[in-house]
């Protein structure tokens, strides 16, 4: 089969505004900024590609990604899309420390494999299954109690609920009993993104426990760079913490994974699309779970990490919400959705 070669690669801004503001304890987003990668085949087809860069997570910007994607686009013209990993060794090593940009160009260069090979990127990755279940995300806000309701009476039936904002442990306590009290029955997920102490985690993390909360995780509760800490809440937590911030590449898994830290949340625009499936290798050699998660990534995006997780089916937990967070425009041509059940259709053969 002759395999198309990369004629062009262009980058654009694409902004898409939110229903309402994103708070964490990190900041507030009022817009989901993403850069837009277009690559062009010399077979005249096109194949797409986003990067959604966050800033306290990987130190990239906007501008960064645009001038990663332009340095990198004259080394990869005129190269095979079908030999895949040769393209992405050239994409490692002109962005060794730019996931987010990586994350973009690796997309779109899978995606012109997928065109070129007439195969889904959930076939590449396998096929595990054809279908896997998200949560959603409540923001720090006043309002959770009735964004939980909506999202149950859709159908979700897990939330990870943002904690951390000002360290109140207390304020934080009342917004997850809201939450519960809104939906009794609904599984639920903390995430501090690293706003605790050692102290304060496992002091709310107990507090929630003892007062009966359906609790499967705690995610990030101390800062990135504090390893020792994260460790010391994972020995003590009556459940599993998750390293998010703290695990963005393979060699944090590798530390990580000699601790007490029972998970890892990869994130393809935080560790690359590559450096995810290195990651899962890590995960499964060393017993550890994986969710998978996202940033304020827009359906295309969101499609591709769908595919991940479908083709390889290694994930224990789902966070693939943000298209639910973003008002993006038409119906959603990239996957189907009912209630937090989310699916790909693979191609039939003859």
């Amino acid at each position: 089969m002759p395999s198309p070669r990369i004629k062009n690669i262009t980058a654009a801004l694409l902004e898409t505004p939110l229903y309402q503001p994103f708070i964490t304890s990190q900041g507030q987003a009022d817009m989901g900024r993403c850069v837009a990668i277009r690559l062009a085949l010399d077979d005249g087809r096109e194949a797409f590609g986003e990067a959604s860069p966050v800033t306290y997570v990987t130190q990239e910007t906007i501008e960064s990604v645009r001038k990663a994607v332009e340095r990198a686009a004259p080394q990869l013209i005129g190269m095979e899309v079908l030999r895949y990993r040769e393209v992405v060794r050239v994409i490692q090593a002109v962005a060794p420390a730019e996931p987010s940009a990586r994350c973009g160009l690796e997309m779109a260069l899978l995606n012109a494999w997928s065109l070129a090979s007439g195969l889904s990127l959930a076939q590449l990755w396998g096929s595990a299954t054809d279908a896997v279940e998200t949560d959603i995300t409540i923001p720090i806000t006043s309002d959770v109690g009735d964004l939980a309701l909506l999202a149950w009476q859709a159908g979700i039936q897990t939330f990870k609920i943002k904690v951390g904002g000002g360290a109140n442990l207390d304020a934080d306590y009342a917004r997850v009993a809201e939450v519960c009290s809104a939906a009794p029955s609904a599984r639920i997920r903390v995430d501090a993104n690293q706003a605790y102490t050692v102290s304060q985690a496992l002091e709310f993390v107990n507090r929630l426990v003892a007062n009966g909360v359906n609790l499967e995780l705690l995610e990030q509760p101390v800062p990135q760079e504090d390893f020792k800490g994260l460790a010391e809440v994972a020995e003590n937590s009556p459940v599993p913490v998750f390293a998010d911030e703290s695990a963005q590449t393979p060699a944090h898994a590798l530390r990580l994974a000699q601790t007490a830290v029972q998970g890892f949340n990869c994130k393809v625009n935080k560790s690359g699309i590559f450096g995810v499936l290195d990651i899962i290798a890590i995960a499964k050699g060393a017993g550890r779970k994986l969710m998978l998660g996202c940033m304020l990534e827009t359906r295309r995006s969101i499609a591709l990490s769908l595919a991940l997780a479908c083709g390889t089916g290694a994930f224990d937990y789902i966070d693939l919400d943000s298209h639910l967070l973003l008002n993006e425009e038409g119906q959603n041509p990239f996957f189907h959705q009912l209630g937090g059940r989310m699916s790909v259709e693979f191609p039939m053969e003859g």
